[in-house]
């Protein structure tokens, strides 16, 4: 009975599933390990014995498919015959490494770790390029960026063993004169660049709390006068048809798919793009409690499907768009079963169109219903600025006022307790009311006696 081993190529080792618990398949050479993580990251390590060590040592040699089969076995070959002539790779690959300059090694970074580990969210990803884009390989045509750049030491040329806490901490202010947020998200993504890649210690990036710039958290939100205001506005039926009464759209003006969009928001506290604009029909579960099921939200764990039971008006809203779009060409939500955008519950007008620069528009939904949302507010007598999110904190704000249940709140909105409570602190009156509960005077309050006014006679 042949009981050896496939050999590994290229397409096993692209095949090799994810299962819920961490292995690795043998290489084709003596100690080379191809590991498969749960979250579908593939990397080459190599296993090797030196003198003065009791256990076998382990060497990262790359991830797949940056590094491939021929490649890993190359490099497992090369590392043998080193640790042959009495290296130990340990030590050698520790001082190669702080050799580095920084710009190279968070390119090497990006290739090997960030965009093929399959452990971070691809606005993650985004973010992080972004960030270094601007304010490490300082790559923008922004003056503003550029010139205050200028006063701060390149640090991408430096090399990682000569980059100090001092420099961290004056780019860092540098950065933070124009964003305090930006700021922070580049210490924090270069404190965790050197944690998960570099893998040393005394890590530079490490900047105390107490030296962050604070950041202020929006908490602005409709009162429920306000509220029902907005939503008067936003949505209204036609009470022959049963549908969105279009005149009313037209006459102010208003994109009725957007104006859906923001009810939607306000009814559910869903988050803007990924949690509502974006929704398919296919989220939008009717059988049993009626539901959304999304497979993943800004807080949620990667490849787990989240459920938010959904109330009445939010009901009605997403069932007062699925009778406006029956068999109505009319209808703003309307499109042939062929196009793409009747899978959308809130499809985009402006998908297949011409942009400029001979580029036509790639999203099938709406991506962003804040200019509306503005002229919805105007139309509601609500005079301040309030950013779209506020849709999010009115949910959350009115849901608390009404239960006072953290627990319940904390549910809806998909976030942790801990996190909901700043909602509930906006309208946390209990010590006015308690106050006003005591006794100050004996029997009734004074009345104020109006003095007669003395006017002084002219001379």
């Amino acid at each position: 009975m042949n009981t050896k081993a496939k050999r590994l190529t290229d397409a096993i080792c692209r095949d090799l599933p994810r299962l819920d618990k961490r292995y690795f398949k043998p290489g084709d050479y003596p100690g080379l390990q191809f590991w498969v993580a749960p979250g579908g990251t593939k990397t080459w390590y190599y296993q090797y014995k030196v003198k003065d060590k009791k256990y076998q040592q382990s060497k990262r040699l790359g991830n797949y498919p940056t590094v491939g089969v021929v490649e890993a076995t190359k490099r497992a070959k090369e590392l043998a015959s080193r640790i042959y002539n009495g290296e130990d790779p340990k030590q050698t690959e520790k001082a190669d490494i702080l050799k580095l300059q920084l710009g190279q090694a968070i390119r090497n970074y990006y290739e090997e770790e960030l965009t093929t580990a399959n452990q971070y969210r691809p606005s993650t990803i985004k973010g992080v390029k972004a960030i270094f884009k601007c304010w490490i390989f300082r790559n923008t045509y922004e003056k503003d960026i550029l010139n205050r750049l200028v006063r701060a030491e390149d640090i991408q040329y430096k090399k990682l063993s000569s980059i100090t806490p001092k420099m961290v901490k004056e780019l860092h202010q540098i950065c933070g004169s124009r964003s305090p947020y930006v700021a922070n998200r580049l210490v924090e993504y270069l404190r965790l660049f050197w944690n998960s890649f570099i893998k040393e210690e005394n890590n530079p990036f490490k900047l105390p709390k107490r030296n962050k710039f604070v950041e202020e958290e929006y908490v602005d939100f409709l009162d429920q006068s306000e509220l029902q205001k907005v939503m008067k506005n936003a949505v209204q039926v036609d009470d022959r048809s049963g549908r969105l009464l279009a005149s009313h759209y037209k006459k102010n003006e208003l994109n009725p798919v957007s104006c859906m969009a923001i009810a939607f928001c306000l009814t559910t506290a869903r988050r803007n793009t990924d949690e509502a604009c974006s929704i398919k029909w296919d989220n939008y579960k009717k059988t049993g409690v009626k539901r959304l099921e999304l497979k993943e939200t800004k807080t949620s764990k990667k490849n787990k499907t989240v459920t938010f039971k959904l109330g009445d008006e939010a009901i009605s809203v997403l069932d007062l768009i699925s009778v406006d779009r029956l068999n109505n060409p009319d209808s703003a939500f309307y499109y042939p079963i062929d196009d793409i955008r009747n899978a959308y519950v809130f499809p985009s007008k402006d998908y297949g169109r011409n942009i400029g620069n001979g580029m036509k528009a790639k999203t099938p939904h709406l991506i962003n219903p804040s200019k509306t949302w503005q002229r919805l507010l105007k139309m509601s007598g609500v005079e301040r600025h309030l950013k779209f999110y506020a849709t999010r904190h009115t949910h959350a704000t009115q849901h608390y006022s009404e239960n006072k249940d953290i627990k319940a709140g904390a549910k809806v909105l998909g976030v942790t307790e801990k996190t909901f409570l700043k909602y509930a602190k906006l309208v946390d009156n209990e010590e006015v009311v308690g106050t006003n509960k005591i006794k100050f005077f004996a029997n009734e309050k004074p009345t104020l006696v109006e003095v007669p006014k003395i006017t002084k006679a002219i001379e």
